[in-house]
């Protein structure tokens, strides 16, 4: 099926939310991302995402959840302290 599931996330320092997205493999995913504050980014290697979020800005990304799994995201721009932990979980069902 060609469903497309659209989320909004905030990325700010140091965290996603939400951070934890979950959607059904085959399923079309179109995230939102808006900044409240510094660049961001958003990696998710195994689906070849990595996009830049501008400083107060929004960025989208889509991608085909073409694997099952439970996939980490995280933050692919250094944003300060807590840049480690910016992170999230993608679940491909």
């Amino acid at each position: 099926s060609n469903n497309v599931k659209e989320f909004s996330i905030i990325a700010k320092d140091f965290e996603f939310i939400p951070n934890t997205i979950t959607v059904n493999k085959g399923d079309t995913v179109k995230l939102n991302i808006k900044s409240e504050d510094t660049v961001h980014g958003i990696s998710i290697p195994e689906f070849n995402v990595n996009k830049d979020i501008p400083a107060k800005g929004e960025a989208s990304v889509e991608f085909v959840a073409d694997k099952s799994g439970t996939f980490p995201f995280k933050c692919s721009v250094y944003c300060g302290d807590g840049h480690r932990e910016m992170k999230g979980t993608l679940v491909v069902n």
